[in-house]
């Protein structure tokens, strides 16, 4: 860091990590949604004694699911578990992205300057996208570690990262070790003495033997089980669904234009239109390591004289490269730039702060001329410019009523959410939903009468049933419902494991259990199952709608009913 400082770097980290804690706590009311409940159904499931890749298909992130199956078993079945753990995991990739701010920059003052930008883009962030930000700035500290002292320690040390992040989801591995293999390279270059070839075996070999050794077990697993050439080939299809659309995100740079941020401040409004505030985060989030790559390029063009990297050059130049790489496999949405947030967080303070790249030119050093200052200072204005319209654009994403006078008693209404066991008790009272007659059913809308038929179906199953569900983002139903899914899997809206021999092995663990309900969450049960012609079919001569319900309830005609439930008088099996 440039200047002497009596500020502790360690307690300015501790100091944003508290601040971070703040936000996500505080903005906790926008959290509970669907999407954040991605692994919490097939800890319902394993609760319920199933068995991953046997019982059920989990689409990549096995650890994760075992690690929310923990934590649930630990409070109680509740969903503070859940949401503590994406907010340590969130609070600690906000630190580690300021520590990397601080060594990329060596600037405190420009460190600290986008610590603004970076907390007021976490309200907004679907918190189940934790591990996307912590792994990644992990993996740059580590591969650092590696690029100045390049030990086959070092390199088992990342390959752990690398299996664990595999496991925590499975294209996250994929990347990081894409990082170890340019880590490698880098290492060559700044490090002379690495370049002997029995250096360079004994890391390549120390980072596959850790990485690996993690992985065996989890492989061994599947292979008994489901079996690894299905694994792949499932895995693969599941992948290509939601892979970002050609072009994407890099398409948005066309029209970069940031007065679609500040033109609509004025009087009547306080903050920028939040479409175009997101263009302009996707666009600054895609820029930052582009304006890097390009500063250590220029660096090395104008040293003419035997310059050599450092390894705080190529650390440089290995944040930048791991952003665009991310993006380009991940930002499938626009709201996605928050997966490399940490790493523009540290790449926004190396830009802002300018200096050296971390080149060494044979110890002569580059005079400083009026045209080089005059550079510099120019650099910085606009750096600084281009920071105070970010921060408008990412104040333009929070939602206004965090700024209401009922806000605090949102958030106490959350907590009670995320305290209550069961959950439903709070997400959908009991009281409420016996007393709804056909007239409040009629006005409700979407949301009100989705939580209803939850109610139902947790009132009116007993234990050993299961439910068959599906939807664009079903992930919560389960949960709150707590009963396991039938069929081995969720992403039937999606089109996943519709081969025939997929869907014969999803209706022989249909037909092994009782399923009194098929529920949905988007559109009509049948019609999200027209591509699985068999379950289809089943469906159809067993089941039959709900009363009220639009075809997003279909119950099993075969059952006979041991009561009713509330007012509208649905056919309950407890």
């Amino acid at each position: 860091m440039s200047g002497p400082s009596r500020v502790s770097p360690r307690r300015v980290c501790a100091s944003v990590g508290v601040l971070a804690s703040a936000v996500l706590l505080y903005t906790v009311v926008e959290q509970v949604v669907d999407h954040n409940f991605q692994v919490l159904w097939e800890v319902t499931n394993i609760f319920a004694g199933d068995r991953p890749y046997r019982d059920f298909f989990v689409t990549g992130w096995p650890l994760e699911t075992a690690l929310s199956a923990a934590v649930q078993w630990l409070v109680g079945y509740r969903l503070i578990g859940e949401y503590l753990t994406h907010w340590i995991f969130l609070v600690a990739a906000v630190v580690m992205g300021f520590h990397l701010a601080l060594r990329l920059s060596r600037s405190m003052a420009a460190s600290l300057a986008v610590v603004p930008v970076t907390l007021l883009s976490l309200p907004p962030t679907a918190t189940v996208h934790f591990p996307k930000l912590f792994f990644y700035p992990l993996a740059v500290l580590v591969l650092w570690r590696y690029l100045e002292h390049p030990r086959p320690r070092v390199a088992a040390l990342a390959g752990a990262v690398t299996a664990i992040a595999f496991l925590f989801r499975h294209d996250h591995g994929v990347y990081l070790g894409v990082a170890f293999v340019a880590a490698f390279a880098l290492a060559r270059a700044a490090v002379p003495s690495s370049r002997r070839l029995p250096a360079m075996v004994g890391e390549a070999s120390a980072y596959a033997a850790a990485a690996g050794m993690l992985l065996l077990p989890w492989a061994a697993l599947v292979h008994l089980n489901e079996g690894l050439p299905d694994f792949v080939r499932t895995r693969a299809e599941w992948g290509a669904v939601w892979a970002p659309p050609p072009g994407s995100p890099f398409d948005v740079l066309r029209e970069i234009d940031p007065r679609r941020v500040v033109q609509g401040i004025g009087p009547a409004s306080w903050r920028p239109d939040a479409s175009d505030a997101l263009v302009w985060l996707v666009q600054v989030t895609l820029l930052l390591p582009m304006l890097v790559l390009a500063s250590v390029a220029a660096d090395l063009l104008r040293r003419r004289h035997g310059p050599r990297l450092t390894p705080h050059a190529c650390a440089t130049m290995l944040t930048a490269g791991l952003s665009l790489f991310v993006m380009s496999r991940l930002g499938r949405e626009e709201s996605y730039y928050v997966v490399v947030l940490p790493l523009s967080m540290a790449l926004g303070a190396r830009l802002l702060a300018g200096g050296a790249s971390g080149l060494a030119a044979a110890g002569r050093e580059v005079p400083v001329t009026r045209t080089t200052r005059g550079w510099r200072i120019a650099r910085t204005a606009v750096a600084v410019g281009v920071l105070g319209i970010t921060t408008l654009a990412a104040l333009g994403r929070i939602d206004p009523d965090f700024f209401s006078p009922n806000q605090p008693d949102e958030v106490r209404l959350t907590y009670r959410l995320l305290l209550s066991s069961p959950p439903i008790d709070a997400y959908q009272p009991a009281a409420e939903a016996h007393e709804m007659d056909w007239a409040a059913w009629q006005e409700s809308n979407a949301d009100a009468r989705q939580k209803l038929m939850m109610r139902y179906m947790h009132d009116c199953t007993r234990d050993g049933d299961r439910l068959l569900v599906t939807g664009s983002t079903p992930y919560h139903v389960g949960y709150f419902v707590e009963r396991p899914l039938a069929g081995g899997q969720m992403q039937w809206h999606h089109r996943w494991r519709a081969s025939p021999p997929d869907e014969l092995q999803a209706f022989a663990l249909i037909e092994r259990h009782p399923v009194p309900f098929a529920f949905s969450t988007h559109d009509p049960v049948l019609d999200d199952f027209t591509a699985y012609p068999r379950i289809h079919a089943y469906l159809q001569e067993h089941y039959v709608h709900v009363e009220g319900a639009h075809g997003l309830l279909l119950v099993d005609k075969r059952r006979q009913p041991t009561g009713r439930f509330g007012s509208l008088g649905w056919p309950c099996f407890r």
